[in-house]
């Protein structure tokens, strides 16, 4: 086996551990699922929270739905070592693009979403279209996801 990576990016197995950054990305896109959840533990307040956040249920539903791919993914990584998924080394290479289609779909929903307030300026849209611009960079360029999903993908024996 080539090391590509210094040591620090490697797991007890030799395998290479997921970039920090993924799980940052993972975080912006599953946003909703995180307010969905904190707004179904608190039984008092959880209309307002959802309120607060998506003015109608209708974008909650359209991000929740966004943001399954990315969380697919997680699961992928999460349970990597499990005998089901060594036997299946090809579902390793669903990560990369199961998460750019959400970025991508958040991109697009974003955009729709401005042209549907005539394009007035927005920090909210401003700031998510900044860090969906971002994710898709990273995801596009990173050398250490290329590396991880090629070294998952390699049968261990």
């Amino acid at each position: 086996m080539k090391i590509l990576l210094p040591l620090k990016y490697y797991d007890e197995a030799g395998k290479v551990k997921p970039p920090t950054a993924l799980y940052w990305c993972a975080l912006f896109l599953c946003r909703s699922i995180i307010i969905m959840i904190g707004a179904v533990s608190s039984k008092q307040y959880g209309n307002e929270i959802l309120s607060l956040f998506y003015t109608e249920k209708y974008y909650l539903y359209v991000h929740l739905v966004i943001a399954i791919p990315t969380l697919v993914s997680v699961i992928l990584i999460g349970f990597r070592e499990k005998s089901g998924l060594t036997n299946r080394p090809w579902i390793y290479d669903l990560i990369r693009p199961l998460i750019i289609f959400s970025v991508m779909a958040d991109f697009v929903f974003q955009v729709f979403f401005a042209n549907l307030h005539h394009w007035q300026f927005s920090w909210v849209i401003a700031v998510t279209l900044l860090l969906d611009s971002l994710c898709f960079y990273y995801l596009a360029k990173d050398k250490h996801l290329i590396y991880m999903i090629k070294d998952w993908r390699s049968v261990t024996t």
